[in-house]
């Protein structure tokens, strides 16, 4: 779905997202292209999603994206085949992501 507020300024390469989040890009293909990041029941393959909660664990089963931002203790409740992106606050790097994405939602101009 468009978004119809908002231009997704992407897609972006992983790496490029990984070291938005101050993370070790050695750990995926760097040639991965992710085009949005989106909430775990409306994310496809080529999106990032997050994981912040258990009691989305279900959602977390069902979702498609190939990477997800997570947590340390959360990771373990991810699909095997998902690549999870481990950061301390899973709901500061969403918002830094979504930053990236969407680099005029800040500005909202009403």
């Amino acid at each position: 779905m468009v978004n119809p507020f908002f231009k997704n300024t992407g897609p972006f390469k992983v790496t490029e997202i990984l070291n938005l989040l101050n993370l070790d890009t050695k750990q995926v293909n760097s040639d991965i292209i992710i085009n949005d990041i989106k909430d775990l029941s409306t994310s496809n393959e080529n999106d990032i999603t997050f994981f912040h909660s258990k009691k989305y664990k279900s959602l977390a089963n069902n979702t498609k994206a190939l990477f997800c931002i997570t947590t340390e203790n959360l990771k373990n409740d991810l699909h095997n085949s998902w690549t999870p992106i481990i950061v301390e606050n899973v709901l500061i790097a969403n918002s830094k992501v979504k930053t990236k994405y969407y680099t005029t939602s800040i500005n909202d101009k009403f």
